[in-house]
């Protein structure tokens, strides 16, 4: 079984330092995944994140024609790029050139999914290998998910992927997802995984023996939060495994991970209460810190019951209703809760 790796460093990862890739980190992390022979590099977004609107943003936050044009040239892994419809034009497509970015994918939460259609359409009559990524997955049911997926599909998506937004997931419910995928569409299957839990290895693992041939990592696991599934912990279990067709030089891409957590990363990441809170009831790593803003001396007893209860309303984006809503029905929450 072949896999595809997407490494989403300079995408996903940026969540992590405001995409404060310095040029000399660019190169370097898109050198070395070449040598390391990854499949897929994403370069960043085109247009900006629809979650994390950062106005101290680097280059890798909305990736011109010219910062594009500028990137060292690889020699195997082939280039890639994400656009979210809410913050990126249709006409900001036409500024993209299939010669520099191979695939694009387009993402999309489950209630903006009609909004997502027109942008895989117009990629495909561009030339490029277009994806749907679905982010919350977790928030449908496997056949609604399915259901988005046949969408996608009629529109010329060649790859529909399940993003674990909040690191809720189990390899049970992973693979029961793409399961029903595969039985639903003809579109390549891929999984992008969160680590709150400590289940991106084991959820990705499960999502490739149901059939999904993409997987999603990043250096270090470089994303906000717990953060993705290392690309190195990954290529090197995949290779020494053997159980999977690989071709991966292992000791570049650990020579890569080695270099981001050095000279990248401030610090490693982390799995603590923030994350585990958030991917036990299944909600947004951002509300955490809203959470405890709403009470200076908020108590983690408190803070699980107004996430318990965000999550039974699976809220659609980040907002302050909601948690005033999960306040009042947890009664307010005092410190002695």
């Amino acid at each position: 079984m072949s896999i595809q790796l997407i490494d989403c460093t300079l995408r996903d990862g940026g969540n992590l330092n405001q995409w404060q890739f310095s040029d000399m980190s660019i190169r370097q992390i898109i050198e070395g995944l070449d040598r390391a022979r990854t499949d897929y590099i994403e370069l960043g977004y085109l247009g900006g994140s629809g979650s994390n609107p950062s106005k101290q943003a680097g280059k890798t936050f909305d990736c011109t024609p010219e910062f594009l044009d500028e990137l060292p040239q690889t020699s195997h892994a082939k280039k890639a790029i994400m656009v979210v419809p809410s913050v990126c034009s249709l006409e900001q497509l036409l500024k993209l050139n299939p010669n520099t970015v191979s695939l694009v994918r387009v993402a999309s939460y489950p209630q903006d999914i009609a909004y997502a259609m027109p942008y895989i359409e117009a990629l495909k009559k561009r030339g490029f290998q277009a994806a749907m990524n679905l982010m919350a997955a977790s928030y449908t049911e496997p056949v609604q998910a399915a259901q988005i997926a046949v969408e996608a599909a009629r529109h010329g998506a060649d790859v529909f992927y399940i993003a674990d937004s909040f690191g809720s997931m189990t390899p049970g419910s992973v693979r029961e997802y793409i399961s029903v995928l595969k039985q639903s569409t003809d579109c390549d299957v891929g999984f992008h995984g969160h680590n709150n839990l400590g289940l991106a290895f084991a959820n990705a693992l499960e999502a490739v023996r149901a059939g999904a041939v993409f997987v999603d990592t990043s250096l270090c696991g470089m994303a906000r939060g717990a953060g993705n599934l290392p690309t190195e912990q990954w290529i090197s279990a995949m290779t020494h495994w053997g159980e999977f067709s690989t071709d991966f030089d292992v000791l570049s891409i650990i020579e890569t991970a080695e270099y981001v957590l050095h000279n990248v990363l401030e610090k490693p990441m982390r799995i603590a209460a923030p994350e585990m809170i958030c991917g036990l009831h299944n909600i947004h790593y951002y509300y955490y810190d809203k959470i405890m803003d709403s009470r200076s001396e908020m108590q983690l007893k408190s803070a699980w019951k107004i996430a318990q209860s965000l999550g039974k309303m699976r809220p659609p984006k980040v907002d302050a209703a909601y948690l005033n809503k999960a306040m009042e029905l947890t009664g307010g929450m005092n410190n002695e809760s």
